[in-house]
């Protein structure tokens, strides 16, 4: 399962065109680095507190918004 969201995670940021690296169980983009956890999805942004986002209640919508607020997501 996590690799199959970590495989949808990494779809969604490739469409939206934006700017990522994976090093193992992270993703660095320029605004923020997701670790892929057990049971949910570490959010951490600078200047913000982490996130852990369940994987059960993933909205990759809202994702891309936490890691990226310059795109607009429609």
């Amino acid at each position: 399962m996590l690799s199959k969201i970590r495989s949808r995670i990494i779809r969604f940021l490739q469409l939206s065109q934006c700017r990522f690296d994976v090093d193992g169980q992270k993703i660095h983009t320029c605004n923020a680095c997701l670790t892929f956890k057990e049971q949910a999805l570490l959010i951490e942004r600078p200047g913000k507190p982490s996130r852990l986002m369940p994987y059960e209640k993933l909205n990759l919508d809202r994702l891309l918004f936490l890691i990226n607020p310059a795109i607009t997501v429609h």
